[in-house]
């Protein structure tokens, strides 16, 4: 009789213990929600910053390769001009 009742002392006391470690320890369901929200925002941040460098990548590609794009950055962003050509600037 009194072996049963320290059984199911010893029982109650692991399941608390699970129940405890389930709800309020390193590993809890609590903690591991926190945890997949985090990895999901860093993964939107990659694929934000891929894009990122996807467009500069492709805009690198531009400058290398085509001189069409080079003169129109070159005219638009610094104001340069060939020799003996007037450049007029239209202010809005």
């Amino acid at each position: 009789m009194r072996t049963r009742i320290l059984i199911w002392i010893a029982t109650g006391i692991a399941i608390a213990f699970l129940v405890f470690q389930v709800l309020f320890g390193k590993n809890s369901i609590p903690e591991q929600h926190r945890i997949s929200k985090e990895i999901e925002f860093y993964q939107k941040q990659i694929d934000s910053l891929n894009k990122v460098i996807e467009s500069r990548n492709e805009l690198i590609n531009k400058l290398k390769t085509d001189s069409l794009y080079k003169e129109e950055i070159l005219r638009t962003r610094y104001g340069m001009s060939r020799e003996d050509e007037k450049v007029f600037q239209l202010v809005k």
